[in-house]
């Protein structure tokens, strides 16, 4: 009995904690997170503000909850693959320079590029109170193989490799928000034209 009880609390946490998260993506939908309040996400997702902290410490603790989801939707789809492999492949599908090749192979794009794979997701990367934030927690989680990767590949010192891999966190970002992320032609055109760009770059760095 004890154990049937503990499976129904489970489920009921997981419920009551995804009714927050949900919560919060509907009200950053009208206003920025620096606006949101524990009352105003509690009137929301309809329980009381008890029921809020016995789940949550903070409205930070949601909001990072609902990133971290969101950043491991766009990591999952590229995790198959080491950073070298991934961005190899990347690479030959540029070469092509064909929006319908690059959509069929969007996984080869690295996470900062599909960081709003799900829709569901993204009024947390459009809001600009968040974009620092957001930004850095993207760079957290890409730098450890993608550092690597620069400085084994272009031949940098860890710092270049980690200063060149923080300018193109940083230009991705804010050049897929002004695209709001919708994945239309215009989108995949983009991501051609930016991988070609980040590509030469390469090549540039590796001739010295």
């Amino acid at each position: 009995m004890q154990e049937q009880s503990a499976r129904k609390m489970d489920r009921r946490t997981v419920y009551t904690r995804n009714t927050v998260k949900d919560a919060l993506l509907e009200l950053l939908e009208e206003q920025p997170f620096e606006k949101i309040t524990v009352a105003s996400l509690c009137r929301q997702a309809e329980i009381t503000r008890a029921t809020f902290y016995l789940h949550f410490q903070s409205l930070d603790e949601v909001l990072n909850e609902v990133l971290d989801e969101a950043l491991m939707v766009a990591e999952a789809a590229a995790s198959e693959m080491s950073a070298a492999e991934r961005m190899e492949a990347l690479r030959k599908v540029v070469a092509l320079d064909d929006v319908d090749t690059l959509r069929k192979n969007e996984r080869l794009l690295p996470p900062c590029q599909r960081v709003a794979d799900d829709p569901k997701y993204r009024a947390v990367f459009q809001d600009p109170t968040l974009t620092d934030y957001v930004i850095k927690r993207i760079y957290m989680l890409e730098r450890p193989q993608a550092a690597i990767y620069y400085e084994k590949q272009l031949h940098l010192d860890r710092e270049t490799a980690d200063k060149l891999f923080m300018m193109l966190i940083c230009g991705l970002f804010y050049v897929n928000r002004s695209l709001k992320w919708n994945k239309d032609d215009n989108w995949y055109r983009m991501q051609l034209d930016i991988n070609h760009f980040i590509f030469g770059g390469f090549e540039a760095l590796r001739k010295g």
